[in-house]
């Protein structure tokens, strides 16, 4: 299947420089391009609910995972940072939950590309003070 506007290609303008973080926004790419192929290849409702379900499991992993780097490294704004975390994950619920009421499958599809931009601009807005933080500290990453 060749390359389609659902799909997150990996690129270094989404490294934050941290090894374990750099790996877990990776997984989360992959994570939202199973969901958005399965959208796309029309699998049925319960193969999209797995995928959206390990999805929201992992980024709240992920999520807490970086918030705790954030307040051993005393990001400046590290409050701010778990508030934008708190804030996605109430919009990707309610983005799964819209999915879930639906048996529509363009429904979802809209909704698969909705995720794909919170988790790009999130990426290169949030995550990416952090990262200039870090470098302005000179700390390791």
């Amino acid at each position: 299947m060749e390359k389609s506007e659902w799909e997150i290609t990996w690129s270094d303008k989404f490294e934050v420089g941290i090894a374990e973080l750099d790996d877990e926004h990776r997984q989360f790419i992959s994570r939202v391009n199973q969901l958005n192929k399965a959208i796309i290849e029309s699998e049925d409702k319960s193969a999209v609910q797995r995928a959206m379900n390990l999805m929201l499991i992992e980024t709240g992993h992920h999520f807490g995972h970086e918030q705790d780097l954030l307040a051993q490294w005393k990001y400046p704004e590290a409050a701010a940072h778990s508030a934008k975390h708190v804030e996605l994950m109430q919009r990707f619920e309610r983005v799964m939950k819209e999915i879930a009421d639906s048996d529509i499958s363009f429904v979802w599809a809209a909704k698969g590309l909705h995720l794909k931009q919170l988790l790009v601009e999130h990426l290169l807005k949030e995550d990416m003070k952090y990262r200039d933080f870090l470098r302005a500290q000179d700390r390791p990453g």
